[in-house]
């Protein structure tokens, strides 16, 4: 009997045709942007690089932190889709790859940060920040290394909670680093929250996604994925809300540097306003019926639409701090092309593993299911 007539072998060829197809897409992007970072203009190339590093790495991360959060809630609400939560392990690799190669590539995209003129030298100079943001994102993959790990274990939940707790502060930290010092003239206390509360948000779209295309989804998950996507909508509208409101009504010239050129001038404006229905407001309004949520087809193109918004958002954060317009790439779209490969290898890899669950409900399961 072949492996792929024994039911108990756990390997799918069709799932290995997958896996090697999104192999070869995490190879050519990676290709691809190196050539570009040989061959074009070095601004453009590494806005593509921060783009996609600061979407992919939180969305993955928080990927990590859904599954212990159904662990701290004693919930079993995620079911098969606890092996594409803990799936996010596999871009750490990359994510950490990118970060040095940002760290090498910093005078083309930090110019501003390395520039001096800061009036905040003491934080924002580049060996200590990329040593602080370098040791806590090292730290973070190794915490959720050793949360996956203790899955097959006992399941603690201290590592759960450490998981959560590190996402919110690691990622906080980058936000602030990474995005927000674009522009060392302004500041946001409430950034890095906003920052890592977007992260989940992609997170649980992309989990809503993955789950309309599983075979035993049901409508009352579906229907659970769907209010988190709604209530974390609120939540990351919320967040970017709290930050415009003060700054519009106080009208401080170090803080309106953040709403000029992304309200005020064309095409940053037609982005912004687009972002609204997209990101913001639409999942509200077009998930908020029970029967939207129970719909698969519906459900996953609304999801979809929700993920590439929030690439955009990340695009949108980032490029006008650096003096660039609208214009997307071969960068853009060969680092997209890297991250999303090493994604969808690690869902398709998590997904052909032992045919044991993994039991993010505190409990130790097997076989049991069945």
């Amino acid at each position: 009997m072949s492996s792929s007539d024994n039911p108990k072998s756990g390997i799918d060829p069709a799932r290995s045709g997958v896996a090697l197809a999104w192999g070869m897409l995490l190879l050519l992007g990676v290709a691809g942007w190196s050539a570009c970072a040989i061959f074009m203009d070095p601004v453009p190339v590494w806005r593509g690089l921060l783009v996609n590093f600061v979407f992919f790495t939180p969305l993955s991360a928080a990927l990590v932190v859904w599954a212990s959060a159904v662990m701290l809630s004693r919930g079993n609400w995620l079911g098969p889709l606890e092996r594409v939560a803990m799936s996010g392990i596999a871009v750490a690799p990359l994510s950490l790859a990118a970060f040095v190669a940002l760290w090498a590539g910093r005078s083309h995209w930090a110019a501003s940060v390395l520039s001096g003129d800061s009036h905040n030298l003491a934080w924002l100079n580049a060996p200590f920040l990329f040593a602080r943001d370098g040791v806590a994102l090292v730290i973070w993959w190794s915490f959720a290394l050793c949360f996956a790990l203790s899955l097959r274990k006992g399941r603690p939940k201290v590592l759960a909670g450490w998981v959560a707790f590190l996402y919110a502060v690691v990622f906080s930290l980058i936000g602030f680093d990474m995005v927000m010092a674009l522009d060392p003239h302004w500041s946001s206390s409430l950034f890095g929250g906003y920052f890592f509360v977007s992260g989940m948000y992609a997170a649980i779209a992309f989990l809503t996604f993955v789950a309309v295309w599983q075979p035993d989804k049901s409508p009352e998950r579906l229907h659970d994925l769907g209010k988190l996507v709604v209530a974390f909508s609120i939540m990351t509208t919320y967040m970017m809300f709290s930050q415009l409101l003060p700054i519009w009504y106080e009208n401080l010239p170090a803080e309106i540097r953040f709403l000029v050129p992304r309200m005020n001038f064309a095409p940053w404006s037609m982005v912004s306003v687009g972002l609204l229905p997209v990101v913001y407001f639409g999942p509200l309004v077009l998930l908020l019926p029970i029967r939207a949520k129970r719909t698969p087809w519906y459900l996953g193109m609304i999801c979809l639409v929700v993920v590439c918004g929030l690439w955009i958002e990340r695009w949108w954060l980032v490029s006008p701090a650096l003096g660039l317009d609208t214009t997307l790439g071969a960068a853009d779209v060969s680092a997209c092309a890297a991250f999303a490969g090493a994604l969808g290898l690690g869902v398709c890899v998590m997904k052909q593993g032992p045919r044991q669950e993994l039991d993010c409900s505190g409990g130790s399961q097997g076989n049991a299911r069945k």
